[in-house]
């Protein structure tokens, strides 16, 4: 069984174990499950954006002794919240941005 580290932007790293290699979990139906997760909670809250370059999915494998804490659904509310708060900050910053005293627009 291998251990890899999920996450999602800026978010916490979760530990998610899966019995093949690298390629095969990023190809899995649980990654892809997960990835569906996201999106769909994010577009409920944000029906007009696209916020998948705020928040990627980033997928690494994990030592032995990294020691991260298991990916569940109680995690995975924690995951969906950081998200809504990187995109909240992405926004802000973006409003800040064109409201700066050398924009032109």
């Amino acid at each position: 069984m291998s251990k890899y580290l999920v996450s999602f932007g800026d978010s916490d790293k979760y530990e998610v174990d899966f019995p093949g290699n690298l390629e095969e979990f990023k190809n899995s139906d649980r990654v892809k499950e997960l990835k569906d997760k996201v999106e769909s909670f994010l577009k409920e809250k944000f029906p007009m954006g696209n916020f998948a370059d705020i928040v990627p999915l980033h997928i690494e494998e994990a030592n032995d002794k990294a020691g991260y804490e298991k990916l569940d659904m109680t995690k995975l509310s924690d995951l969906l919240k950081n998200a809504v708060r990187q995109i909240g900050v992405e926004k802000f910053t973006d409003k800040l941005n064109l409201n700066a005293p050398f924009d032109k627009d």
